[in-house]
């Protein structure tokens, strides 16, 4: 499996991928397996999408086009963090899309995979959607590093203004994101007085890079997310995870995605070693701030440790595992993971609300930032 997330900020599992180990920083319980997976019936590799012979524009039945689209429903059924999480909601929408299907003798495999998406769209469920094998190849190849160049670049930059520290974090994903690219940035803020996280635009990725940037703000062994799959619903006791993966782990996504998956219920904690930084700190999202963004935002204020800035994010945080679908190539993102601020606030379908509201960061344009930048100095 490989963490994920795109501009939308849809965060992916790409289910079972090979070959991955992993060292965690802290991660003592004995029982914990490294991630190599093992061949099951979900396995994905690149063959999956390559190999695929359909087309968009490919003809196929009203009966075939049903049972696709039960395809997707069972599988989302099957996997969804919660059995009873809006599940009359899904079996009504189900049913209205089948209706609709019926509509037509015949639809191209393109019209069919837009319109369920459309119906998945919906539900108002973070992470679902259905992918087509081009949809599909990019993003393995993006996030498994099958083409390196595909990676941005200044995911995370720092500057100095009038004592102000701005720390750009454009992406939690790794490896577009390090915890070497972080440190190095935050050593060009050490003569700023105050420092502003920039996170607008912040599609989120994975919960254990939030640790590079948040132990310095909330400090030492704090809880900064909690996380349950269905198979952890009943489990009282979470599995401890503190601080992040080192960034000489091939492929931490896999590695985070491979603890859910074998822990269930899992408490992200900062290290027991982190230093606190004392200076004031302010996080400045938009509503395109989601998933791991959010779960930041969501624990500095629940620490009280940072003023939040700007509009509401997203409410985008359940993370989502791909499963195969029966038309080679196609996946579904489906909702496996339910996380929760530090103080077990919800934030999925809420969002975060900022402590202090900038209308001009609807737009998130420079209006936004500079009036951000105002409130720190006021601050000061």
């Amino acid at each position: 499996m490989v963490f994920f997330a795109v501009a939308t900020a849809i965060l992916l599992y790409l289910v079972s991928c090979t070959g991955s180990r992993f060292t965690p920083w802290q991660s003592s319980d004995p029982s914990f397996q490294s991630p190599i997976s093992q061949e099951t019936e979900e396995d994905l590799s690149l063959d999956w999408f390559t190999s695929s012979t359909l087309s968009g524009t490919d003809p196929v039945s009203s009966a075939e086009a049903k049972v696709f689209v039960n395809d997707v429903y069972q599988k989302l059924d099957a996997n969804i963090f919660n059995p009873t999480f809006k599940k009359e909601l899904r079996e009504q929408n189900l049913k209205e899309l089948i209706a609709e299907v019926d509509t037509k003798s015949s639809w191209s495999r393109a019209e069919l995979t837009q319109l369920t998406n459309q119906y998945l769209e919906k539900l108002a469920i973070s992470h679902v959607r259905v992918f087509d094998p081009v949809e599909g190849e990019q993003l393995f190849r993006l996030f498994t590093q099958e083409s390196p160049s595909t990676i941005e670049t200044n995911i995370v930059s720092a500057q100095v203004s009038n004592q102000v520290g701005i720390l750009r974090v454009k992406s939690f994903v790794t490896p577009q994101i390090t915890r070497h690219a972080v440190e190095q940035a935050k050593a060009e803020l050490s003569q700023a007085k105050a420092i502003l996280i920039d996170l607008r635009g912040n599609g989120g990725g994975v919960q254990s890079a939030i640790s590079y940037l948040i132990e310095d703000i909330i400090g030492p062994d704090k809880v900064f997310a909690i996380e349950r799959t269905r198979d952890g619903i009943g489990m009282q006791e979470p599995y401890i995870f503190r601080g992040y993966f080192d960034d000489s782990v091939k492929n931490i996504g896999l590695a985070e995605i491979k603890l859910t998956q074998e822990k269930n219920f899992i408490e992200y904690r900062t290290r027991f070693e982190a230093r606190t930084d004392p200076r004031p700190h302010f996080v400045l999202v938009d509503h395109q701030c989601g998933s791991a963004c959010e779960v930041f935002a969501a624990a500095v204020q629940d620490h009280g440790s940072a003023q939040i800035l700007g509009v509401r994010t997203s409410g985008s945080v359940l993370g989502g595992g791909v499963f195969k679908l029966r038309w080679q190539g196609f996946i579904i993102l489906a909702p496996i993971a339910y996380t929760v601020s530090p103080e077990d606030n919800a934030i999925e379908g809420k969002g975060v609300q900022p402590d202090i509201e900038i209308a001009t960061c609807d737009n998130s344009g420079d209006r936004c930032f500079e009036q951000a930048v105002e409130i720190v100095h006021n601050y000061m």
